[in-house]
């Protein structure tokens, strides 16, 4: 009653007509006996200064900042990874987009049994996406985890015109998981960043050859600095080249809105143009990220030192 149920202590005495301090002896005891066994979960620290600087700068629900070690992607995976579980709550849809961060949430997501649960696949794919990347292996393995069913989407990630995409989206399997985009109740997206085309891009739209060189070239003419699933942005945060975007078989960006919670998950230094840029796109919610990232991220455009805590900006 007390740990399950969460009744209080008086509650109990009353049902069981027994005395609140009597109550209090057994729920030792059960502790002492190893009954019940309380585990504190083992969560990268945390840089709480930081993260209020970038809820308030950008107006979003919530920001969390890995600090310490393990650094970089993998102490942001196991941040997010803790926050969807205690966010999604039984029978939701999530989905998810593709990333080599998120196939390291997904990988430290906590096991639950929850048949209820629904997993979407956000944007199709390429043969040249490795495995760990891949959208759709995501969502299977991350439905796995939860215990629910998953819908994927097959298709590639981008198709030859908006026409075509408009005809694949009425084939049966892949009516059936993009009708699933209107009934998330959270989303699960990494943060591309273009770079100049060589080590520093880390988006896994440029990576996966699902755009052919000229159009990735025409992007970067328009400014893009990152994307959000499969729709690139600009630092300004406004999506350029929407006739792309219009032959993406993925979700849209204005779906992609109505989703009550995005969670979006980067790290790195070489990130911070790009989470800039989309947070700037108001898609956002939720960011997860690590302290490289954040610095920069909160730091003022002008190129002014970021305030220090209690300082006034």
């Amino acid at each position: 009653m007390f740990f399950d149920r969460q009744l209080t202590k008086v509650e109990i005495a009353s049902r069981l007509g027994i005395s609140r301090f009597r109550v209090a002896r057994l729920i030792d005891q059960a502790l002492a006996d190893g009954i019940v066994r309380i585990e504190f979960r083992d969560v990268p620290d945390q840089d709480r200064t930081l993260a209020g600087e970038i809820e308030e700068r950008y107006a979003l629900d919530l920001c969390l900042v890995a600090a310490g070690e393990p650094s970089g992607s993998t102490a942001a995976a196991r941040l997010a990874a803790t926050l969807v579980d205690e966010l999604l709550a039984p029978g939701e849809a999530i989905g998810i987009a593709w990333g080599s961060t998120l196939s390291q949430v997904v990988r430290e997501m906590p096991r639950r049994n929850d048949p209820a649960s629904a997993v979407v696949q956000l944007a199709g794919s390429s043969s040249r996406l490795h495995a760990e990347r891949d959208p759709g292996e995501l969502t299977r393995v991350l439905a796995e985890r939860l215990g629910g069913s998953h819908h994927r989407l097959y298709a590639p990630a981008f198709v030859e015109s908006a026409e075509l995409r408009s005809a694949l989206a009425r084939q049966p399997d892949v009516a059936a998981a993009i009708a699933q985009f209107d009934q998330l109740s959270m989303a699960l997206v990494g943060i591309g960043a273009f770079g100049d085309g060589g080590p520093t891009s880390t988006s896994s739209l440029v990576s996966s050859g699902a755009l052919e060189p000229a159009e990735l070239d025409r992007v970067r003419a328009l400014g893009a600095v990152g994307d959000l699933v499969v729709h690139a942005f600009d630092r300004s945060g406004a999506f350029v080249a929407p006739e792309i975007s219009d032959r993406a078989m993925a979700i849209s960006v204005e779906q992609l809105r109505s989703v009550p919670r995005v969670i979006a998950i980067a790290a790195g230094e070489g990130k911070t143009a790009a989470i800039r840029g989309a947070l700037e796109t108001g898609v956002i919610s939720i960011l997860v990220t690590d302290a490289a990232a954040a610095v920069g991220v909160a730091r003022p455009r002008s190129g002014r030192p970021r305030p220090t805590a209690g300082s006034r900006p």
